[in-house]
């Protein structure tokens, strides 16, 4: 069921430490995962990961939380990822041998809207915020990646000016890099 949203009734805050649960939500939904892992949700509790509510912002509606946003200084990434993606047998998950993100950028690493405020916007809100961060912290580049199987975020993205850049694989997953002069 969707919900006719009033923006006026839309506020985008900082998350919190006992977030993280739906900010594992939001990580998970970017990865396409049917399920929320354990380890993920441990990742967002911290505020040294990848994923952490440190760097996070929540969209709520009329208090309600309706998305979000991870988003970082891509300086950070490659010390954040190895706090984030050991397994419980001590191995690193690799993501391939091209960086998602690097210092001078940064990054929009997970947005999901919950399924029924989707469709009137929301995620440019929470685009908008994120660039408005940025420029404060000094940034003169925005970037992302996306997964090309969903042609629909390509539009989504360019709308908003995003140029495409390099397509890379990105856990088995064809990706494309995507960056914004601001």
């Amino acid at each position: 069921m969707t919900v006719t949203v009033d923006l006026k009734n839309v506020e985008i805050v900082p998350a919190r430490p006992e977030d993280a649960d739906f900010i594992a939500w939001i990580v998970a939904q970017g990865m396409h995962m049917d399920h929320v892992p354990s380890f993920l949700k441990a990742a967002c509790s911290r505020d040294d990961t990848l994923y952490s509510w440190k760097q996070t912002r929540l969209l709520r509606y009329e208090g309600q939380l309706a998305g979000g946003l991870v988003s970082y200084d891509g300086a950070t990434h490659e010390e954040r990822r190895k706090r984030t993606w050991v397994m419980p047998d001590g191995r690193l998950l690799s993501s391939g041998d091209i960086p998602e993100t690097t210092a001078g950028e940064y990054y929009l690493d997970s947005l999901a809207i919950v399924p029924e405020f989707r469709g009137h916007g929301l995620w440019r809100l929470l685009f908008d915020d994120a660039v408005e961060m940025a420029k404060r912290d000094g940034f003169h580049r925005v970037a992302l990646i996306y997964d090309v199987s969903y042609p629909p975020l390509a539009q989504r993205y360019t709308s908003y000016g995003f140029v495409p850049e390099e397509s890379f694989e990105y856990f088995g997953t064809i990706c494309r890099k995507m960056s914004l002069c601001i």
